[in-house]
């Protein structure tokens, strides 16, 4: 095993749990930027 690559202790390299947590992040971002921008205002009206 290489020493240089850091792991949780779920044994994952800690680079994949930042990465899956960007990309979950901008989703959840995404998310609520389309239901405020789109969804709010539709139903104001």
């Amino acid at each position: 095993m290489d020493p240089r690559i850091e792991t949780t202790a779920a044994g994952s390299p800690r680079g994949t749990v930042v990465i899956v947590s960007v990309f979950g992040a901008l989703v959840v971002l995404g998310w609520l930027l389309m239901f405020f921008g789109l969804f709010v205002p539709r139903g104001t009206h």
